[in-house]
């Protein structure tokens, strides 16, 4: 039995993978294996990952969605840790040694590290000083370099960099694999995994030493790319914020108030931004995302989920 299991998802990253698996190579920590899940790609992913078979385990599933394929991972996994990450980043060579450190020093159930990105030398200034702003464009997620207890008032770990006790995914079930709004991408189950756990009190690191190196595509970074990202973030939004929330909403037309009124707020300040890239951005985001949650909201009335 390895002491750490990495599993990696892939769908149609031919021209990516290979630098995620070099990275993984070269790790200072020794016991550990790789494990390649591919989900459905139809470009030349396998062939990309020929020279590595020697040195990874790889499996195809026919396409069903990033949380499907992590929890094959999981089940062809042979770790006491379970380590996951994307098929598009590079890995600092010491982030298994450090991952395994936290575990061992803190004796904790789940390990989040640093996500950093990697900005085209074109890339604008605004977005360089703006990363957190634009989701689903820049991938990020940075609270230093320390290793701390998690602290709930931060954002969830993400899937590019974060890694669990065995025993806690199979308690837990694993990964949610309704988390799909109608493409391959899910959306929310890094968060809806971690939130569970959070309510089961396991013991959250985060780990600032364990660093991932993730690189940002200028062509997810339009408007459209964003409207769409968060409309679907929104959608996820609603069905956390109606399974979880004890709050007693007053309804309009299956909605929240506040999703109508907070909507027309962010109409109107879309209007006003027009000239001013950033804050059109913003705005942007702030607008589909409660447009998302409206429509899942609508969908759930229309299902008989909500009053």
């Amino acid at each position: 039995m390895f002491k750490i299991s990495v599993v990696i998802s892939t769908f149609n990253r031919a021209h990516l993978i290979a630098q995620a698996i070099e990275s993984l190579l070269v790790q200072t920590f020794k016991d550990y294996e790789i494990i390649v899940i591919d989900d459905g790609s139809t470009d030349a992913t396998k062939g990309a990952l020929t020279p590595y078979l020697d040195k990874i385990r790889y499996y195809y599933q026919p396409n069903q969605g990033i949380s499907s394929a992590r929890n094959l991972g999981i089940q062809k996994s042979r770790g006491e840790i379970i380590a996951f990450t994307d098929d598009d980043v590079s890995l600092d060579p010491n982030w298994l040694k450090c991952i395994e450190q936290c575990f061992r020093d803190n004796h904790c159930d789940v390990v989040g590290g640093r996500v950093l990105p990697v900005y085209p030398s074109n890339t604008p200034l605004w977005i360089r000083n703006n990363p957190t702003k634009i989701s689903g464009g820049v991938v990020i997620y940075d609270y230093g370099d320390k290793t701390v207890v998690f602290d709930p008032s931060h954002y969830r770990f993400i899937g590019a960099n974060v890694a669990f006790r065995r025993q806690v995914l199979n308690e837990c079930g694993g990964f949610r694999e309704d988390l799909k709004y109608g493409s391959r991408i899910g959306m929310g189950e890094d968060t809806e995994i971690i939130e569970r756990l959070i309510k089961k009190n396991k013991i959250l690191y985060y780990c600032g030493n364990a660093l991932v190196y993730h690189p940002v595509d200028l062509k997810r970074l339009t408007l459209r790319h964003a409207a769409l990202w968060n409309t679907t973030l929104g959608r996820f939004a609603a069905r956390q914020e109606h399974e979880n929330s004890h709050q007693h909403f007053i309804y309009w037309f299956g909605v929240p108030r506040y999703l109508w009124r907070g909507i027309v707020i962010d109409a109107f300040r879309l209007c006003i931004c027009l000239f001013y890239y950033p804050s059109l951005y913003d705005s942007c985001r702030n607008f589909f995302r409660k447009a998302g949650m409206i429509s899942e909201y609508r969908r759930m009335m229309r299902k008989g989920q909500v009053l």
